[in-house]
């Protein structure tokens, strides 16, 4: 049996929901925190698990179809769905994105097409790359999987893409000074913008999150914790070991953040004792909104910071942290208030 079925059909996801939320809290603290912050390869774990949540949720749901139709109209309910989020905050933003992604520049061709670029495979509004790399990761693992792809050839192509990410990220001041692999990367990095921020980064973890829905294992408790403990060193000892040779100018990926977060998501998955007994929907809603919203909201209160506090001490980052999660948060609230009146029932559309 799948190893979060059981919590998934008979505590309705409860503790997923809840886990969800606090991964939209350590993303919004990514993007609050300074590049040295020491906590930032622990806040690293958020997407990453939310891509194997997602994917492990469709691919159980794929479980239960007889067909290859239904498999086929499981996955287009789930891409709509996606992409009406996605339109919801792309219209919701559209401001701040403009001034970011517009006014900034010289308006000509080459702007609109880097538009369309990103749209695929970057971001329009800020952290909306994380929306389409789910959809077309999603859709790629889906497509392998019915044309009899062998999981261990689409974990390969995963595992490749992303290496190449860890390259281009936490990887990328080492490979600049190998010429050789700073040519390899380059049609990588120009196809698709910035490939950390990817479909790329995401093909890995999709296809984990796929396996969990589709085996059935079980490992001990104190295993998993030990392996757990162990690759957190691990993954500290990677992040000062590349610190030590460079300066690290981007964090993304590390090479031990995909069997972490396989450890810690399986020892979430198998541990069901705990009951929340109440509505967790609200929670999973919230860690939507969060996501989606908090980018956007930190560009904006970091503008109004910049005027009264000291940029880069460690009250600003205190303040633009506190300030973004509990903005984040009162949003949140207000859409999913305003959401129960018959006129603004669009507002679902947000999450």
């Amino acid at each position: 049996m799948p190893i979060l079925s059981d919590q998934y059909v008979k505590h309705n996801s409860r503790l997923i929901d809840l886990l969800k939320l606090v991964l939209a809290i350590l993303v919004v603290g990514i993007h609050t925190t300074p590049m040295g912050f020491g906590c930032r390869p622990l806040f690293r774990v958020g997407v990453p698990l939310f891509f194997m949540i997602s994917s492990y949720l469709f691919f159980l749901k794929q479980g239960t179809c007889a067909t290859a139709l239904e498999r086929r109209k499981k996955l287009v309910r789930s891409v709509r769905r996606i992409m009406k989020l996605y339109l919801f905050w792309f219209v919701i933003l559209l401001p701040v994105t403009l001034r970011i992604r517009f006014f900034s520049k010289q308006q000509d061709f080459d702007i609109w097409v880097d538009g369309v670029q990103r749209f695929f495979f970057d971001s329009t509004f800020l952290g909306s790359w994380y929306l389409m790399a789910l959809v077309i990761g999603i859709a790629t693992v889906w497509f392998l999987n019915e044309k009899r792809v062998h999981d261990i050839w689409i974990l390969a192509l995963g595992v490749l893409m992303y290496v190449l990410c860890c390259m281009t990220s936490v990887y990328r001041p080492l490979v600049a000074n190998i010429p050789w692999l700073a040519q390899v990367l380059i049609p990588f990095e120009t196809a698709i913008v910035c490939p950390h921020n990817s479909f790329a980064a995401g093909i890995l973890f999709v296809a984990t999150g796929k396996l969990l829905a589709q085996r059935s294992f079980h490992i001990p408790n104190a295993v998993l914790i030990v392996m757990t403990l162990v690759l957190i060193v691990l993954l500290y000892g990677e992040h000062f070991f590349v610190k030590s040779l460079c300066e690290v100018t981007s964090d993304d990926c590390y090479l031990m953040l995909p069997p972490l977060c396989l450890c810690l998501l399986v020892l979430v998955g198998q541990n069901t004792k705990l009951k929340l007994n109440f509505d967790t929907r609200p929670l999973r809603a919230c860690s939507t909104i969060v996501y989606c919203s908090h980018i956007s909201v930190a560009y904006c209160l970091n503008i109004v910071f910049n005027r009264f506090v000291e940029k880069e001490s460690a009250i600003y980052y205190v303040l633009l942290f506190s300030a973004t999660l509990s903005l984040a948060l009162l949003l949140s609230y207000v859409l999913l208030r305003l959401e129960k009146r018959d006129s603004l029932h669009w507002l679902r559309f947000s999450h």
